[in-house]
């Protein structure tokens, strides 16, 4: 996953002593796709990548650096994904958060002075996940030395979160039971009950073996299908796509319902028939732009004669 520089640090004052904490640097990234900005997009419901890196740009050691990152409003912390030491760092206390702690402390570690072209730093990378409601969020961490009553804290970066889908899909079938031969009607209704539209979505229904599908007889609903694309007849896994459904507004949620016939083969044995389905849009997220769902054990069929009973071997 690309990482975006954000911020770069500065010192801060604290109490006691006023001497600044100006032999270290610390820089904040975050994971997105695209150009380098000073905010990066999140759509909710996904997870963002986020990257603290402190270096020792002095001519001495400094001992007891700890990380703190105050948790941003919208988002819990999930867990750690990395902790690299680079040149002359060396880990003297195992400090670590814990999933959905508000505050987040790492450390802590003594990091000596960087040779020539090797720095001497310390980079956490942690997940962070948008549970929020749309809208903007600030992000800085701050660095803490033995001995020095200041702190470095980053300057801000912003997280903007977005909005998302959130899918769900329901199919069933009717007549329930038929004779082998015969055609049956499914029913699939996909709503988005989710803040945000679910661009270029596509269904794939996998149908039982024999089962073939014939055609789309109506489509339903809020959703856009200017540029949708229908099955060709006799695919196993008639597959709909291209469709837009919009998110949950005031007159309910979005919502592509779609009618297609399937014919049940004639050498199909008595038994029960299950489908699956496959889900597959556009949620928003600049880091993770796929949202992926599957179902099975969807609307069952009972076939119930014109063919052999199916064997017990």
């Amino acid at each position: 996953m690309p990482l975006l520089a954000l911020a770069a640090g500065t010192g801060v004052a604290a109490c006691g002593s006023s001497t600044p904490l100006n032999s270290l640097s610390v820089s904040t990234q975050v994971g997105s796709q695209g150009s380098s900005s000073s905010s990066a997009p999140v759509a909710q419901g996904t997870s963002i990548e986020v990257q603290v890196t402190v270096t020792n740009i002095g001519s001495g050691a400094l001992r007891g650096v700890t990380i703190r990152l105050p948790v941003p409003s919208g988002f819990v912390y999930t867990n750690t994904v990395s902790v690299v030491q680079n040149g002359d760092s060396v880990r003297s206390a195992d400090i670590a958060p814990v999933s959905r702690e508000a505050t987040l402390t790492w450390g802590a570690w003594t990091i000596g002075p960087g040779g020539a072209g090797q720095p001497s730093q310390v980079v956490v990378t942690a997940n962070l996940l948008a549970t929020g409601a749309a809208g903007q969020s600030k992000l800085a961490p701050e660095v803490f030395a033995t001995g020095y009553a200041s702190s470095l804290t980053g300057a801000p970066a912003t997280l903007q979160i977005t909005p998302a889908p959130s899918l769900n899909l329901v199919v069933r079938v009717s007549p329930a039971s038929v004779t082998a031969g015969s055609l049956v009607t499914y029913h699939a209704v996909i709503t988005n009950t989710g803040s945000g539209a679910a661009a270029a979505t596509d269904l794939g229904i996998t149908l039982p073996s024999d089962f073939d599908y014939v055609t789309t007889t109506s489509t339903s609903g809020n959703a856009s299908t200017s540029g949708g694309t229908y099955p060709i007849p006799g695919s196993v896994i008639p597959t709909w796509s291209g469709f837009d459904i919009p998110g949950q507004g005031s007159g309910g949620p979005g919502i592509l319902s779609l009618n297609f016939q399937v014919r049940v083969l004639p050498d199909v044995p008595r038994g029960i028939y299950q489908a699956t389905a496959s889900l597959v849009a556009s949620n928003g997220s600049a880091t993770q732009n796929e949202l992926q769902l599957n179902f099975a054990a969807l609307a069952p069929v009972e076939v119930t004669g014109a063919g052999p009973a199916p064997s017990n071997s």
